[in-house]
């Protein structure tokens, strides 16, 4: 197969990654009932490392083009690549959770975003939240084999922008299962490349939102080269499960749904 293209995958792999998928759903629920205001980021950094060496996992995020840590965890105005560091949660603070695993060889990602303490104590953080999962909810239904991505593209840009939020333009979706970022690029937003991408059964592929309340780019601060930020540092959510592409539609492997 040639460099950038996309992987179809094998039975044998699709099972594997399904396997990869369902520990990562437990750990995400685990990493999701213990986000309350108190806890440090890297106290849950570390329950992801426990739990990763008592399943005899491996990481998929940790070394990834440097990453140094295990799970991205970005509060409030950093919507993703968050490094844990000491940071105590508050109640109110919008955390999102991105967390990549390896089963054998074979690769999982999902993420998901949740208002500390409850949705009240933060309602715009929490709506922005909720508008995001429900446009890639309903974006799914565009998901069909031989379809364009074109059409799942534009379905998540116009329910966020309906609901007068932002969508990230420069963050996408990706292939995923052999490595953790795999052809094709998946767009949250109408774009060309998307109108030359065909979604093929047994692909495996992360579909995930990006958005903010007012910004739609982001930008780099002085103490890393990873956390992103909104450019108007607003608040910003993200959403993502890990989706199979069959015969006939699609299967979620991995994601809280």
């Amino acid at each position: 197969m040639a460099k950038g293209e996309i992987i179809i995958k094998t039975k044998e792999q699709i099972e594997n990654i399904r396997k990869s998928g369902q520990y990562l759903n437990e750990l995400l629920y685990l990493i999701k009932d213990n986000c309350k205001a108190g806890i440090t980021l890297m106290d849950l950094e570390n329950i992801a490392q426990n739990f990763i060496d008592k399943n005899n996992l491996k990481w998929a995020f940790k070394w990834y083009n440097g990453f140094p840590a295990n799970l991205c965890l970005s509060v409030n105005d950093c919507v993703v690549h968050g490094i844990p560091d000491d940071y105590v949660l508050k109640n109110g603070d919008l955390l999102k959770v991105d967390c990549g695993i390896i089963y054998k060889w074979w690769v999982s990602d999902s993420a998901f975003a949740v208002v500390i303490w409850w949705e009240m104590a933060n309602p715009l953080a929490h709506e922005l939240t909720m508008v995001t999962k429900n446009a890639l909810d309903l974006a799914l239904e565009k998901v069909w084999p031989w379809k364009f991505s074109y059409d799942y593209s534009r379905e998540v840009y116009n329910i966020v922008k309906n609901k007068w939020f932002n969508i990230i333009k420069s963050l996408t979706g990706h292939g995923v299962g052999v490595k953790v970022h795999e052809k094709p690029n998946i767009y949250n937003r109408p774009h060309p490349e998307s109108k030359n991408i065909k979604f093929q059964p047994w692909m495996v592929v992360c579909f995930e939102p990006i958005t903010a309340i007012e910004s739609s780019e982001v930008v780099l601060k002085w103490d890393n080269n990873w956390n992103l930020y909104c450019k108007k540092w607003d608040i910003g959510s993200h959403w993502e499960y890990m989706v199979l592409i069959t015969e006939n539609g699609y299967e979620i492997l991995s994601g809280i749904v």
